[in-house]
């Protein structure tokens, strides 16, 4: 019985507030701490920000298995994810092609060295990882992280072992712990980590599931907080080998960044975390994936660099202008691309699908 007072019909879809606004929250850390890479000193209070992503990584597990236990078919939860995802990235990619175009050509600065039409067609696919191609901007390194838990999950499903996925993902786990704490030099713990990057996170995706479980009033209670616990201590010791929060944060930083992480989790399964639910955190979102993939190459190598080289204060330029603009960007982005082309998307593959089917 999922708790009915936390979820909101949204477009024809059941939206739970409390993780809007948890999108939202993380999506703002990580874009304040990317800014203050431009400002050292304000990275004393904002370096925690580089953890947002674990916080996006276990509403992932959450929002999965949420979403693969509301369709009957593979190609239906392929279709709401590729719908979901596609149209906005797409937006973002070509956004920041473009940016980086004009910043080459009018600017004469381009951060990342030349960057062949090429890489652009790659990064479109998301899997560009697999490609050998560098990311067009930074916070896409984390979408193959996604694009894999997806495959891995889908494939459970497709076989009917979607509700054995948490024993079936731990002993991986157990594995990514054991290559980093004792053989992290030999090379089949590099392959593993290199060709498998999902591994470095996993712990956090399958903490997710299980807060789906406690969410959803799973029987085994103790058996699934023991099992999140046990998530939590898993990521903290893949953290000094993996990941890239350890170049900003130390060992005990993370481990307490990360409890806040499971705490407001906790708080939420079991009815608790009302208090973050607002207009502002649930604007914010609404919009955080668009926001997430726009805010850093137009933030910090375009705009602010180039309004501080005529005299604008730093402050002045992120938090005044920057930040405006992106919220706005990705506020269009997520309006006129993101929800319409998303649904046409998702109507038209639906039908072909459906046609196809009823032909055979």
């Amino acid at each position: 019985m999922i708790a009915r007072s936390s979820i909101k019909k949204d477009d024809s879809v059941n939206r739970i507030q409390e993780l809007d606004s948890l999108r939202g929250i993380a999506a703002i850390v990580v874009l304040v701490f990317h800014y203050s890479l431009l400002q050292k000193d304000l990275l004393t209070f904002t370096k925690f920000g580089v953890t947002g992503v674990d916080l996006f990584f276990i509403i992932s597990g959450f929002v999965i298995t949420m979403s693969l236990e509301r369709v009957q078919f593979g190609y239906q939860f392929a279709i709401n994810r590729f719908s979901r995802l596609y149209p906005t990235y797409w937006t973002s990619v070509i956004f920041t092609f473009v940016i980086i175009c004009i910043n080459k050509s009018f600017f004469g600065y381009e951060p990342q060295n030349s960057f062949p039409i090429s890489d652009f067609f790659y990064n479109l696919t998301m899997f560009q990882y697999y490609f050998g191609v560098k990311d067009l901007d930074g916070p896409y390194w984390t979408m193959i992280i996604e694009m894999l838990f997806y495959l891995v999950m889908g494939y459970l499903f497709l076989t009917k072992t979607l509700k054995s996925a948490v024993a079936i993902l731990i002993p991986l786990i157990l594995l990514g712990t054991i290559l980093t704490e004792f053989h992290w030099f030999q090379p089949f713990s590099m392959a593993y980590f290199k060709n498998f990057p999902l591994a470095q996170s996993l712990p956090l995706f399958v903490s997710g599931i299980l807060f789906y479980r406690l969410f959803t009033k799973d029987k085994r209670l103790l058996l699934n907080i023991g099992l999140i616990i046990g998530c939590y201590f898993l990521q903290i010791l893949l953290f000094t080998k993996v990941g890239r929060a350890n170049y900003y944060i130390s060992h005990p930083e993370y481990k307490a960044v990360l409890a806040i992480y499971f705490g407001l989790f906790f708080l939420f399964v079991f009815g608790k975390l009302r208090f973050i639910v607002n207009r502002t955190t649930l604007f914010l979102g609404k919009i955080s994936f668009a926001l997430y993939l726009i805010h850093q190459y137009f933030s910090i190598y375009f705009l602010i660099p180039n309004l501080m080289k005529i005299g604008v204060n730093y402050y002045v330029a992120a938090f005044l202008i920057a930040l405006p603009i992106c919220i706005l960007i990705a506020t269009g982005i997520t309006v006129f691309i993101e929800k319409p082309v998303g649904k046409s998307i998702k109507r038209i593959l639906n039908r072909f699908v459906d046609t196809k089917i009823i032909k055979q």
